[in-house]
């Protein structure tokens, strides 16, 4: 894309806007391009009011530009919308999917494109608004919410990846989308398989949300003391397993994988608390389902055994319903 195209103004709908979709569509709107924010209040109320502080990673800013909603009633449906990022909890995706098809701002031009976390949510998406349009994102960096209208970029694991379903239009938009991106501040890339790099999202999440979240550590803990490690290498080496059977990965084996994992992902996330661990403090439902929850099914449907999943499934599980008999602790939300 050259750079006429890029300065041209787009407009973007961000539904979801918690911290991950907030700094999507701040650094869009710093761009210049025309943002509306979907998300809850007091967050939405505190950027109308005084408008969106970023600070971290990604730099400094604060953006006066947005609009913000709590739904999507109110949006105007002129000028038509260049793309839609999904970004609620993956348990709120039919929900918002059903919305989305309903409100009349996805065009025939329209894309919709899936910042989520687990597997399962691009699917559901194609089967809304069809392949062509349909956009997988991997996101591997950590935002928090600090406080209503204010968020922090803490983490970078590695810049963000969107693709399609394989088709030559797609494919077109998906590098137009990842060339914007990048020049908007968030360094994008296409991947010519997507749900390859889906699933290596999950190899990441599949042993760092759920122990962060049952033992109250961040990251780097689980790779330093030596039962979490061993716990940890076991969530992976069973995720690897069916993701193998299921897909082509980039990864030869699951020791080059762990490689790469402790190598590079772990050390650059390694004062993270998991986002599962926020939920859970928040007494909000977690992602379990979308990670090892899906890890579990695929599992079953290959008969494969992934006993070490069945068993932290069942504990966070379990730590919800316990968190939700008690009063929720003070907290901040936070995801990678």
């Amino acid at each position: 894309m050259d750079d006429t195209e890029l300065k041209k103004t787009k407009r973007f709908v961000i539904l979801g806007a918690g911290s991950i979709g907030s700094v999507f569509g701040g650094k869009l709107a710093r761009a210049g391009h025309q943002v509306n924010l979907v998300g809850r209040d007091p967050h939405m109320k505190a950027i109308r009011d005084k408008g969106l502080v970023m600070d971290g990673l990604l730099g400094d800013h604060k953006v006066d530009s947005l609009e913000t909603f709590t739904g999507l009633s109110g949006i105007a449906r002129e000028p038509s919308v260049n793309a839609v990022f999904i970004s609620v909890k993956s348990s709120d995706t039919a929900g918002a999917v059903q919305t989305l098809s309903r409100s009349g701002l996805v065009g025939d031009n329209t894309l919709v494109v899936s910042l989520q976390n687990g597997l399962g949510n691009l699917e559901q998406i194609r089967e809304a608004f069809g392949p062509a349009r349909s956009l997988g994102g991997r996101v591997i960096f950590g935002a928090q919410l600090v406080e209503p209208g204010h968020v922090h970029v803490s983490v970078w694991a590695d810049k963000v990846l969107i693709g399609d379903s394989g088709a030559a239009s797609g494919k077109q938009a998906a590098m137009e989308l990842a060339d914007l991106l990048t020049a908007s501040g968030i360094e994008t890339e296409v991947s010519d398989n997507i749900e390859a790099a889906l699933w290596g999202k999950v190899l990441y999440n599949v042993g760092l949300n759920p122990l962060s979240a049952l033992l109250d550590v961040p990251y780097g803990e689980l790779g330093r003391e030596k039962d979490a490690r061993r716990l940890l290498i076991q969530l992976i080496e069973e995720a690897f397993l069916v993701a193998s059977r299921e897909i082509e990965l980039p990864w030869s084996s699951v020791d080059e994988y762990l490689e790469h994992f402790f190598g590079k992902l772990l050390p650059s996330t390694a004062s993270h608390l998991s986002s599962m661990l926020q939920d859970l403090d928040r007494g909000r439902e977690t992602e379990i389902d979308a990670i090892t929850g899906q890890v579990i099914r695929r599992a079953d449907l290959l008969g494969l055994p992934v006993p070490v999943n069945r068993v932290v499934y069942e504990l966070v599980k379990a730590k919800v319903a316990a968190r939700r008999r008690s009063p929720p602790l003070p907290g901040v939300q936070d995801e990678v």
